[in-house]
């Protein structure tokens, strides 16, 4: 038998929209994750996804998407908790089950992205994992809403005063 190999020369191409596409499918997954909603979407296939945009150099972009994704979410979850409550007591437990859901959610995002912070995170100087970005995200939406960073604050305090 006679077997014949032939060479191709052609590299295969990306289709067209192919990161926008992506971009889409992820957003959806972030956006129901935030929501705590379900998503159609396969983990495994997610996670495939960015291994695929991380391989062919789309990682800044990606990264940068995530992180604005995520900056728009925190940022409503925060805003959210201002006119809640007077009792700081209160208000604490609401803040403490924002902060909650928040890591909950960060932990998902992370293992969809996991690659992304594997590759592109750690070579880069200066790019934050994305735990730490939505750490940093937090801090920022809380800092700016001084309703709520103060009664979060002042609540620790209380709360700290109250055990001595």
């Amino acid at each position: 038998k006679l077997f014949l190999l032939l060479s191709i020369t052609a590299k295969p191409t990306l289709p067209t929209n192919f990161e926008e596409d992506t971009w889409a499918k992820l957003k959806s997954a972030i956006c129901a994750i935030f929501l705590k909603q379900p998503n159609s979407c396969d983990l495994e296939k997610l996670y495939q996804a960015v291994n695929d945009l991380c391989l062919y150099k789309m990682g800044v972009n990606l990264h940068q998407q995530i992180e604005k994704e995520c900056e728009a979410h925190i940022s409503a979850a925060l805003q959210s908790l201002v006119g809640q409550s007077p009792d700081l007591v209160v208000f604490r437990s609401l803040v403490e089950r924002c902060w909650q859901d928040l890591c909950d959610q960060m932990l998902m995002i992370r293992g969809i992205a996991l690659y992304l912070d594997r590759t592109y995170v750690k070579q880069t100087a200066n790019v934050r994992s994305l735990w730490d970005m939505g750490l940093q995200l937090f801090r920022k939406h809380l800092s700016l809403s001084p309703e709520v960073e103060h009664k979060t604050v002042t609540g620790l305090l209380r709360m700290i005063e109250s055990e001595r």
